[in-house]
């Protein structure tokens, strides 16, 4: 019971609020189409650094509705908690290092540790990474997106991406093992029009349905046909 309350004031100490936009700018015109609505969602704070050289447990899988990967809830030996993005196939008591790497140790790197991509081994499948150093994770952040690590230089690392980009960053950007987690996102679908007006997306009218003052496509006498270079969607 004890356990219960301490992980639920964990989880409160990384909330904050959201407030939306509804598709507007600063001056209250709306900018973006098809947005407004929604449920009302916290961001949740996470930890993009890793710097603290410790290891910790994942003691709670969570959701969130800012992302489509899952979060961990990470308690570490020296009593500190963060929240961070984790990995495919990570269990709850997995234990994983946040840091720079001992190498006189000399432990096998396992899925979620966190580490510069000086201690990476070459081939491995990395995600959540640094494009400069001490700013954070940026790139393949994602459900199931990650890069492998083809090649090391002198100062670079090089990368490269699901897209077939090369990316040369330097040696000290963190990056984790593993690719991120939901793996199967990419089979939901949205069942009713409901879902769509949950997540905050308004429905989407045509443009030969509008009148000529709105839309390029619009206007005519009833079902006229679309123009030969259509402007938009």
């Amino acid at each position: 019971m004890i356990a219960y309350y301490v992980i639920k004031f964990l989880k409160k100490k990384f909330i904050k609020g959201l407030k939306k936009t509804g598709g507007r700018c600063n001056l209250g015109r709306v900018t973006v189409r098809g947005r407004g609505g929604g449920n009302k969602v916290n961001y949740r704070v996470l930890d993009f650094y890793r710097r603290l050289n410790q290891y910790g447990m994942l003691i709670r899988i969570l959701y969130d509705p800012n992302r489509s990967g899952k979060l961990g809830l990470i308690i570490f030996e020296n009593s500190f908690s963060c929240l961070i993005l984790i990995q495919n196939k990570m269990k709850i008591r997995d234990v994983i290092f946040l840091g720079s790497y001992k190498e006189e140790d000399g432990e096998e790197i396992k899925n979620g540790y966190s580490l510069p991509l000086f201690h990476m081994p070459l081939f491995s499948i990395l995600s959540n990474i640094e494009l400069k150093p001490f700013n954070g994770g940026a790139i393949c952040r994602a459900a199931s997106t990650s890069s492998m690590l083809i090649g090391k230089t002198k100062n670079k690392g090089i990368l490269k991406l699901k897209s077939n980009w090369e990316l040369h960053l330097p040696l000290n950007c963190m990056s984790s093992y593993g690719s991120i987690s939901s793996k199967l996102l990419n089979n939901m679908y949205i069942k009713k029009a409901g879902k769509s007006r949950g997540l905050g997306f308004k429905p989407k009218v045509r443009g030969v349905a509008k009148n000529p003052c709105d839309h390029p496509h619009g206007g005519g006498n009833g079902k006229r046909s679309k123009p030969k270079i259509p402007v938009n969607a």
